[in-house]
């Protein structure tokens, strides 16, 4: 096991390209390619590879080694479905008493991402939160393709961070995670197809 000085730059460097989508799906992830390129050595990349394979946020057969994943419209629908669940549970557990301010907690993040994690952290439930995390990373590269996809997605974001900023528990902040759900499932195929372009 590589020191947590070495080892963690180099997961949060190999997890920021894949949630970029800098290797295409499918793509083979070599470990000594990806040491050269992040400039370590090979242990610290297979730790923080076997790691991500551990997030899904990697592929790994036996006899073929790490994969960038793979997803199919099936998957992103499933994806967003469990996403929409996970966010109404963590609406439904609000810890009460002062809103949490939505605030950017990592360059890496859209609004949305950032909005989700927010609702995700006041939920008070760790379990949830990180489960909401892992998922929002897996999710991130399907939401660079918004605008492409959807177009501006401003007033979307600003319409769910204003309900929520008002009162975390109205039936407007479920409808709108419905809606934020749904549209992007109905889209599915657009959204692979971005992905794997």
């Amino acid at each position: 096991m590589s020191p947590a000085h070495v080892i963690e730059p180099t997961y949060e460097a190999i997890k920021r390209r894949l949630m970029h989508g800098d290797w295409p799906p499918g793509t083979r992830l070599e470990a000594a390619k990806i040491a050269d390129l992040l400039h370590v050595s090979i242990t610290p990349v297979r730790d923080s590879l076997y790691r991500l394979t551990g997030e899904r946020m990697v592929d790994f057969t036996h006899g073929e080694g790490f994969h960038a994943p793979r997803m199919t419209e099936n998957d992103l629908r499933s994806m967003l479905e469990l996403h929409l669940v996970l966010m109404l549970a963590a609406l439904a557990t609000q810890v009460r008493g002062s809103a949490t301010p939505v605030t950017w907690p990592d360059e890496d993040l859209d609004g949305f991402g950032s909005l989700f994690l927010a609702i995700a952290r006041r939920s008070g439930n760790a379990e949830l939160a990180s489960c909401i995390a892992g998922l929002g990373d897996r999710l991130h590269i399907a939401r660079l393709a918004d605008t492409e996809i959807l177009g501006d997605t401003a007033d979307e974001l600003g319409a769910l961070e204003a309900a929520y900023s008002k009162n975390a528990t109205h039936p407007e902040v479920r409808a709108l995670l419905l809606h934020y759900h749904e549209r992007r499932a109905q889209e599915a195929a657009a959204y692979i197809r971005h992905i794997t372009a």
